[in-house]
């Protein structure tokens, strides 16, 4: 399934509003609604294995249900890049096979990033530790509070809600993993203000979107219960039912509703799910096009060679040492049973 590429003007022309352009293609929202009931289904999977006391295994469906939801996001959200870019969009198929490796190095990409926010943590830490210093601690903590305040506070807002959607499309863009890092640390470096304002908009946009579908979902959802209920109830007293089985079909009925129901809630919640990733493409595109990360890619790469560098070497060292001590624990044993003392000889004549 695959959807041809419209005649209007490109989104980031056309600002956030654009994003909404996303909802024509049902095959986004579709994605997307069965990325969530996937991951929906995951997690009542997970709350009955908490239920019954395996840990592990409520882990595992959790961590399940957080890829499958990425994986239909970054299909989403691939199938929006190719469309701004004038190309047809990839079939569903073909855009969650894709999406799929996409996801794999956002997540990367995310580990790395809260790897440099918990050295950044580590850091605070150390500061806190200066400012028990007696004498000079309590006047130094009034500059360290809040300057680490500052920076964990910036931290973890940008790696909640500005560096995933922004990893999402750098992947999509065809960025490695250093390259989306790279892309995330300038933004927040230079443009954090303005990505952040651009980001509430869109969550505007996307709640207003959600409200109207909500609205429209719940008003058809009562609507239409009620008219089936009357419908039941005539059927029910035509056919000559007492109060018992009219009750029973009335129930049948309500479980039945509330499954159909279901189904619409997720469409609902995934309209807006759908502009949010649009409109993160949006946001891209104004916000990263004259933004070079090429020369904090390369810094990243050398960082890494030295780390993976200095394992490796360690990693040598440590196993030299332990071949060091092996031999001496030989040759120490060797020594032991060299001196140890041996039995007098038996005197002539008796063996």
């Amino acid at each position: 399934m695959t959807d041809t590429v419209s005649s209007t003007p490109p989104a980031s022309s056309a600002g956030l509003l654009g994003a909404l352009d996303a909802l024509r293609a049902p095959g986004n929202v579709a994605l997307m609604a069965l990325g969530s009931a996937g991951g929906g289904l995951l997690l009542a999977v997970a709350a009955n294995r908490m239920a019954h006391g395996s840990a592990l295994g409520a882990l595992i469906a959790v961590a399940l249900a957080a890829f499958i939801a990425s994986v239909a996001y970054t299909a989403v959200t691939l199938r929006q890049w190719q469309r701004q870019h004038g190309q047809v969009p990839a079939g569903l198929l073909a855009a969650v096979a894709g999406a799929v490796a996409l996801a794999v190095k956002v997540l990367l990409a995310l580990l790395l990033l809260l790897a440099g926010v918990l050295a950044g943590v580590l850091a605070a830490c150390v500061l806190f530790l200066l400012t028990q210093i007696p004498g000079i601690g309590p006047a130094l903590n009034y500059l360290v509070f809040p300057l680490v305040a500052l920076v964990i506070g910036v931290a973890l807002y940008a790696l909640c809600f500005i560096a995933a959607p922004l990893a999402t499309v750098a992947a999509c863009d065809g960025r490695s993993v250093p390259g989306i890092v790279a892309t995330v640390v300038l933004v927040v470096r230079r443009r954090l203000f303005d990505t952040a304002l651009r980001g509430m908009l869109l969550n505007l946009v996307a709640l207003a979107v959600l409200a109207l579908a909500l609205g429209i979902v719940t008003t058809g959802v009562l609507s239409a219960a009620a008219v089936q209920h009357a419908v039941q109830l005539g059927q029910g007293s035509r056919a000559g039912y007492g109060g018992g089985p009219g009750l029973l079909a009335l129930a049948s009925g309500l479980r039945g509703v509330s499954a159909s129901a279901a189904l619409l809630y997720f469409l609902a919640a995934s309209a807006g799910m759908v502009v949010l990733a649009a409109g993160w493409v949006v946001i891209f595109q104004q916000t990263v096009q004259d933004l070079d990360p090429r020369a904090l890619e390369a810094q990243l790469r050398a960082q890494a060679e030295r780390a993976r560098q200095g394992a490796r070497t360690a990693q040598e060292k440590a196993a030299r040492l332990a071949r060091d001590s092996a031999a001496r624990g030989r040759s120490g044993a060797g020594d032991a049973g060299t001196d140890a003392p041996r039995d007098p000889p038996p005197p002539d004549g008796n063996p």
